[in-house]
């Protein structure tokens, strides 16, 4: 999407996709920090923009402080930061109305909750600010969506946030302009920016089909190098075939749990399909109930091949870590194979967490396409 103009735009069917995964996601990560022995911790967004869209829509931000105001669970003696970064001045202006109209529907801000509003650059601004609410590294959670894709977030900035121990960010990547612009110096520049080196410049040497999957495990790397010690990401794609990327890093286990459960709630009558950029068969598949796992069988085979025995608790975090799916869709799809003879098990009984797996003499054999 074109960096708009206008101070309030239409709201794109994927930017929909995507504050539903926001509006799940705090309404599990609220719970989680409030209830915890934490002091203060902050939602933050470095490209806040104005609140609303054409249609009357709320923007996340105002999605964000519904969420908080809807729970009253903050304790005694404990901070809620929201932290939100916009630097067109008539956006800035529009989004402090819209969270004041927001908040006068809840009867105004409850004690703890701190609501600070920036007009200023999101690459200069945002770390101070966090430095400044959380002086202690309290946790926080940052969405991340510069226009044009991930050059517009410096690894400089991410490091910063995976310093954290309880640091959360959801970047908008779009690999589009990356792989556009890998032979221009200048504009290359940005991406090296971002990456924290220029490696990713070499995928002007992979195929056209693996150039989009051989850049986002480029950007998982640099988050790793970064500091944060989970990292995982999926694509959207919408019923006019616009794709966006979504990369979630964290420094907690459970917050990527959390983060897998919120994307399995977009519901399948906003047209979206779903898809791992680095499943090169490009499956796509709708988040629903009943999932379609034969993604999955096939990334847990080529974990499987070559190998004596694998436990079923390193599947499970396969699953969570390098796939769209969870822990428990790899509970059901060796179910399945065990039910098939697809796979044996060490107790020779149904698989369980602290069991062992080997494929079994009747598995189909392992394809290359896999995650």
């Amino acid at each position: 999407m074109a960096i708009p103009r206008e101070a309030v735009w239409e709201l794109e069917p994927h930017t929909a996709a995507k504050h539903t995964i926001i509006r799940e996601y705090l309404k599990a990560w609220y719970p989680i920090c409030a209830h915890g022995k934490f002091a203060a911790f902050t939602y933050a967004e470095g490209f806040a923009g104005p609140g609303i869209y054409k249609g009357g829509e709320p923007g996340s931000p105002v999605i964000a402080l519904d969420v908080f105001l809807q729970r009253g669970l903050l304790q005694t003696n404990q901070q809620l930061n929201i932290l939100l970064i916009e630097k067109d001045r008539s956006r800035y202006e529009r989004l402090k109305a819209e969270l004041a109209d927001k908040a006068a529907e809840h009867g105004g801000l409850p004690p703890g909750l701190v609501l600070d509003v920036k007009n200023d650059d999101c690459e200069s601004a945002l770390l101070p600010a966090l430095q400044k609410v959380a002086p202690h590294r309290e946790p926080f959670f940052a969405v991340l969506d510069g226009w044009g894709g991930p050059d517009a977030i410096p690894f400089d900035l991410a490091r910063g946030a995976a310093s954290w121990p309880g640091g959360e960010v959801l970047v908008t990547f779009q690999p589009q302009h990356l792989i556009r612009f890998a032979n221009v110096d200048d504009r290359a520049q940005a991406g090296d920016r971002c990456f924290g080196s220029a490696d990713w410049r070499a995928v002007v040497n992979e195929a056209k089909e693996d150039k989009k999957a051989f850049l986002v495990n480029a950007y998982r790397k640099s988050l790793i190098s970064a500091g944060f010690v989970h990292v995982a990401s999926f694509e959207m794609i919408d019923e006019k075939n616009n794709k966006l990327h979504l990369v979630f890093a964290t420094n907690h286990i459970l917050g990527l749990e959390k983060m897998k459960d919120a994307m399995w709630k977009v519901d399948r009558r906003q047209g979206f399909r779903f898809r791992d950029p680095r499943d090169r068969m490009q499956t796509e598949l709708f988040f629903e109930e009943t999932a379609d796992l034969a993604p999955l069988r096939r990334a847990i085979l080529g974990k499987l091949a070559g190998q004596q025995e694998v436990s079923v608790s390193e599947l499970r975090d396969f699953a969570l870590e390098e796939t769209v799916y969870r822990r428990k869709d790899a509970t059901t799809v060796l179910r399945q194979m065990y039910r098939e003879r697809r796979i044996v098990t060490a107790s020779g009984r149904a698989p369980t967490t602290s069991d062992r797996v080997r494929l079994g003499s009747t598995a189909e054999p392992a394809q290359d396409a896999l995650f």
